[in-house]
């Protein structure tokens, strides 16, 4: 038995309602576990022509190696499957479930097949159990954890979908607990197309620890830095990084102004939210965390005649200056209602708005929206949207395929006002301002937050946030928002060590920290000596980042397989034709030849030639060789087939 590891990928095939075993061990050296291994699985088991809902796509839960020990802030799971806009992606949750999975006895999960009929899966050790979900399908995320857990009992930790996903809508999510999600991506509809409503995890198994005593000296040393931290002093007594998220956003001119508009837009229409400390005292009921976390930055709200609920990170920017919105009652009552059906938040916001767009544009009337005006930051807009999309009833169909599915649906130049990166919709960041984002939303199919620098701090202390960026990258230009320099590199660099706390389990969040002094945490020294200590394989940082590149050029490879090349990373061409309307950074712009040169630079720097496919030799340093000659020979062939149809 491998120390550090359960030892264990636990595999179930659906379709003839089979269970399976096999060594982790084959996977370690390479891609050590969480989002590694599942990025291995799915480049070797599916085709570059399998879709996302054939019963032959897999399906992975990959909790990292340090989930379920002592570890702080390890409580973080990648789930990763071949997504309904047709690529390889990923999407974190955290809460408890993966550290369920570990001490069960696996280090990864992997579904594939079909149901017959809806069913949820339960885990109990080495018993797995694929159990009738008749009764549950239909239910909210919420119902349905409390009938799992009258039925086989309350020690279980559950993850599921809700309505959307069981729809099969490109956006539902997977949850658990009361707001902890893998939202982005559609996760939740591959759930729903493989008829798994839930997977209850339960147990008891302990994770050998390879130099214990040390190991248990390094994570209460670590405990005692993340406490002593000054940023996570404020998350943890303040509950900062929630009750000030917003605030920080608008005074940092990050929040983006309705749909990224300019035309017939008055930032003032978007007045300041209200008092973010008013709110939390009076709603606010419970702060917690993930397992082993020493921060505790989730809060649980009770809102009467809404309900009690969750919501965090990018809940609280997915339903404000987007929908013209102003009152976080309302925000929180849309997150709740996400939530409840299963609905990434990003996604069903963006929707919201784009329908706020073209009805203030007259491309719809409130005919094409069953007698519903949508009016910007209408209550009743937003609410009956999210009931709409959530029961695919009415024109909540619309979204079934995304925004981008429901404009070329509606027609009449609804296109140009999809602001999606290979069917996925950017998350709420104002890039136009802020060019690292601007290019990380290019280059992750929209997905800007794991990989989100340093320079929101910059507003509040940029000779600190300069200093350092001077000293990480280079160039003071890195830590300046609206500045090019700097920004393939610091992108690179933020991707790699994110991705290595995927690895592990560790909460990138927590350990790449930054604040408005500059960074306050970016090394991976301690989470890569617990990883040491847990399983005796001596590591340094430089070791995880090398793995953590291998993953994403093993990621990147899939995805050119499946037709990926340099003309899908860019963005929408309104976000190069139109400024910033308002706010701190009013009248910024995308420049189209700067932005090209910051995709130049990333792809460089990723070993990626110019249609940003991975070189031979950068397969080659990674040890992807093999994975290199499948990519060339499809390449070939399918080269050949251009040459032919041209002749």
């Amino acid at each position: 038995m491998s120390f550090g590891w359960s030892g264990q990928i636990l595999r179930v095939d659906l379709s003839n309602r089979q269970s399976q075993t096999e060594d982790t061990e084959p996977y370690t050296r390479s891609f050590i576990g969480g989002k590694g291994i599942s990025v291995k699985v799915v480049y070797d088991e599916v085709g570059p022509n399998t879709s996302a809902f054939d019963p032959a796509n897999r399906l992975c839960f990959g909790p990292g190696v340090l989930t379920g020990t002592l570890a702080p802030a390890a409580g973080r799971m990648k789930v990763t499957s071949v997504s309904p806009h047709g690529l390889m992606a990923n999407s974190g949750i955290g809460g408890f479930i993966g550290a369920e999975i570990r001490h069960a006895g696996y280090d990864s999960l992997v579904i594939q097949g079909e149901s017959d009929r809806p069913v949820y899966l339960y885990i109990h050790d080495d018993s797995v159990e694929i159990k009738d979900a008749a009764h549950i399908w239909g239910k909210g995320t919420q119902e349905t954890q409390r009938l799992i857990k009258e039925e086989i009992g309350d020690s279980v930790e559950i993850m599921c979908i809700g309505p959307a996903g069981e729809n099969l809508v490109s956006f539902g999510c997977i949850l658990t607990g009361m707001g902890s999600a893998a939202g982005r991506h559609g996760l939740g509809a591959i759930m729903g197309s493989k008829n798994l409503k839930a997977i209850a995890v339960r147990g008891t198994r302990p994770i050998r620890i390879a130099k214990p005593q040390e190991f248990v000296s390094a994570c209460e040393e670590a405990h005692r830095w993340l406490r002593e931290s000054e940023s996570m002093q404020s998350q943890a007594v303040e509950g900062a990084g929630d009750r000030y998220t917003l605030g920080f956003g608008y005074d940092g001119g990050g929040v983006p102004f309705g749909n990224w508009e300019e035309e017939d837009a008055d930032w003032d229409e978007v007045p300041a939210l209200g008092d973010a400390d008013e709110f939390w005292n009076e709603y606010a009921v419970h702060q917690y965390g993930c397992i082993g976390c020493p921060v505790n930055h989730f809060h649980l709200f009770h809102v009467p005649g809404i309900g009690t609920g969750s919501t965090k990170c990018a809940g609280w920017g997915a339903f404000v200056a987007n929908v013209w919105n102003n009152d976080r009652k309302l925000m929180f009552h849309a997150n709740h209602l996400c939530n409840h059906y299963g609905l990434d938040v990003t996604s069903t916001g963006n929707a919201i708005s784009f329908l706020m767009e073209l009805y203030h544009k007259r491309i719809i009337t409130e005919k094409d929206t069953d007698g519903l005006p949508m009016r910007r930051g209408d209550e009743r807009a937003i609410i009956s949207t999210i009931h709409k999309i959530g029961k695919q009833e009415g024109f909540g169909e619309l979204f079934k395929n995304g925004v981008l599915g429901a404009a070329r649906e509606i027609g009449k130049g609804a296109e140009q006002c999809a602001m999606v990166v290979n069917g996925e919709v950017i998350e709420p960041y104002e890039v136009r301002a802020y060019k690292s984002e601007a290019l990380a939303a290019a280059v992750n199919s929209g997905n800007i937050g794991e990989s989100l620098t340093f320079e929101y701090g910059y507003f509040t202390d940029p000779e600190a946030v300069e200093e350092f960026a001077e000293e990480a990258y280079g160039t003071k230009e890195a830590g300046v928002p609206s500045s090019y320099e700097g920004k393939a590199i610091s992108i690179w660099d933020y991707e790699n060590r994110i991705l290595a706390c995927d690895l592990l389990g560790a909460c990138g969040w927590v350990f790449m920290n930054w604040t408005g002094g500059g960074a306050d945490t970016s090394s991976l020294e301690i989470p890569a000596k617990l990883y040491s200590l847990a399983t005796g394989r001596d590591t340094s940082e430089a070791d995880l980042l090398l793995a953590a590149q291998r993953c994403k050029t093993l990621e990147r490879a899939f995805n050119v397989r499946r037709g990926k090349r340099r003309e899908d990373d860019t963005l929408p061409r309104r976000l190069f034709e139109t400024a910033v309307p308002g706010g701190r950074y009013k009248g910024e712009r995308l420049e189209r030849a700067r932005f090209d040169e910051m995709v130049d630079e990333y792809y460089a720097l990723r070993g990626w030639d110019s249609e940003g496919i991975p070189t031979p030799e950068t397969l080659d340093r990674f040890g992807l060789s093999s994975e290199g000659k499948v990519l060339q020979q499809e390449l070939q062939e399918k080269g050949s087939l251009r040459e032919g149809a041209k002749s």
